[in-house]
């Protein structure tokens, strides 16, 4: 039996990378329950324990390691969430940020053609540069940092190498959820430990529940959808407003939360200023229907 005809008798089995990450870890018990073999991949050890789930370390910048899990597993869908997620370092490393966020896609990009892999790339809505706002996926990309640079070439590669019906590109944004690594938590912990948080209430975003977006991705793969999409909320918040409605759900000291401007924060890299996201293709063709905010913390907290 040759490559190919092994490869299309395992259309149940999806590797994803970055699989140690918030999305990495909601969407491998999401498909595992959904009747998928999953193949977690990441850097260091699984941080998810006693789960029927195959776990191998991959370094998505090594062609070689790339190359071998992948003729190993055979899966017939990559979900591709591994990331340099941290903007600042992203402006400060940015031959590191460039190398996991873009360069990488060579390493799958050649298995995706010879094997007809389904590529799931998830990207960011800092390819836009924010000066609108409300954006569709056929908009003009104009990234202000690195981080968005990185992932727009990344987009590009893949549109450029690869047929139409091999690749779904997610852009997203801000994505929270259960755990310790991500925004909702750090807010937790800072507010609880009564420190003071200086947030900026001139930048807009259409946060992302991570189990949405493990849902949207699980639509994409049952339905064979291909293209670009825009998954979060739809529901346009500052900042500002984001962290005052964990505090509220926390019961927390509101007098703890600072409003500031962009200019004050002194970031390092520069941010959009109103990046949300239209959602109306994937409500359309997905039958995708977000989680507000609110409804969400109530979940999670």
């Amino acid at each position: 039996m040759n490559i190919t005809n092994k490869m299309s008798l395992n259309n149940k089995k999806i590797l994803i990378t970055g699989a140690n990450g918030l999305l990495g870890q909601v969407l491998r018990l999401f498909l595992e329950k959904h009747g998928f073999v999953v193949i977690a991949t990441g850097l260091g050890s699984d941080r998810l324990c006693n789960h029927n789930h195959v776990y191998k370390e991959l370094d998505v910048t090594s062609l070689e390691q790339c190359a071998y899990v992948i003729n190993k597993y055979e899966p017939s869908v990559i979900v591709n969430a591994a990331a340099m997620t941290n903007v600042d370092e992203c402006e400060i490393s940015k031959t590191k940020c460039l190398a996991v966020n873009s360069s990488s896609i060579d390493n799958f990009i050649p298995h995706v053609i010879n094997y007809k892999i389904h590529l799931i790339q998830i990207s960011t809505d800092f390819v836009f540069n924010g000066f609108s706002g409300g954006y569709v996926e056929n908009d003009a990309c104009n990234p202000l940092n690195n981080y968005g640079m990185s992932k727009l070439s990344a987009e590009k590669n893949i549109k450029n190498n690869l047929g139409d019906e091999l690749y779904t590109i997610i852009r997203t944004s801000l994505i929270y959820g259960p755990g310790e690594n991500n925004f909702l938590a750090w807010v937790r912990t800072k507010l609880e430990t009564g420190d003071i948080l200086n947030i900026v209430h001139d930048q807009y975003r259409t946060p992302t529940y991570v189990n949405d977006l493990a849902l949207a991705i699980l639509r994409i793969i049952e339905l064979k959808k291909y293209g670009l999409y825009h998954i979060s909320s739809g529901e346009k918040l500052s900042i500002f407003d984001i962290v005052c409605n964990i505090a509220i759900c926390l019961r927390l000291d509101l007098s703890k939360i600072n409003k500031i401007n962009s200019r004050e924060l002194n970031q390092i890299a520069s941010r959009p200023s109103d990046s949300t996201l239209d959602i109306d293709k994937a409500i359309k063709e997905l039958g995708f229907a977000p989680t507000k905010l609110n409804n969400a913390l109530k979940n999670i907290l």
